[in-house]
């Protein structure tokens, strides 16, 4: 039985629902949910939640073609909706040996950098693994943040069941 990908979306075309869900398919099977809106900012949300580990295994795994196909629909409906807004999340089960989940938030207004963080994704597969040596223990999730003036991605925040880290001068620090 294959692994299980997560789709949940509001906000989007039966078209836009279609293209991720079959993409979603050619590696996985799929649980999709439509969710009622939650964020005014927001007309439309689409998170994906890929049961793999993010590294080159992945993109392997999934093909790149499914991949870029995944990115062009994201993009497509961001600028459709325009600046009524699209937030996106990209999750993946986990990196290299760590199980902690990895969360990719795509949430720029500005349709150039919306674009320039979806593209700047796969490109780090070589550095993940270096900026995240270290992670705080008992860390379920690790969200990175896109720098709209350095045009990177960068550990931000680190859930855990207790606490919460922020990723700053390339440590975590509890808050």
């Amino acid at each position: 039985m294959p692994e299980t990908a997560v789709f949940q979306h509001y906000g989007i075309s039966p078209w836009e629902i279609e293209v991720i869900f079959d993409t979603l398919t050619r590696s996985f099977a799929v649980e999709e949910t439509q969710l009622q809106p939650d964020d005014p900012q927001f007309v439309s949300m689409i998170e994906i939640g890929f049961p793999s580990r993010y590294g080159e295994s992945f993109f392997q795994k999934f093909t790149m073609e499914s991949w870029f196909k995944i990115k062009g629909v994201i993009k497509d409906v961001k600028r459709r909706r325009g600046r009524k807004g699209l937030k996106a999340f990209i999750r993946f089960a986990g990196f290299g040996r760590e199980g902690v989940d990895l969360v990719f938030p795509l949430l720029s207004k500005d349709d150039r950098q919306f674009e320039m963080s979806v593209e700047k994704i796969e490109y780090l597969v070589d550095i993940v693994l270096l900026q995240l040596k270290t992670v705080p223990p008992g860390a379920e999730e690790i969200w990175y943040s896109y720098d709209g003036v350095g045009f990177r991605w960068s550990p931000a925040l680190a859930k855990t069941e207790g606490a919460n880290y922020f990723f700053k001068n390339g440590e975590w620090k509890e808050k």
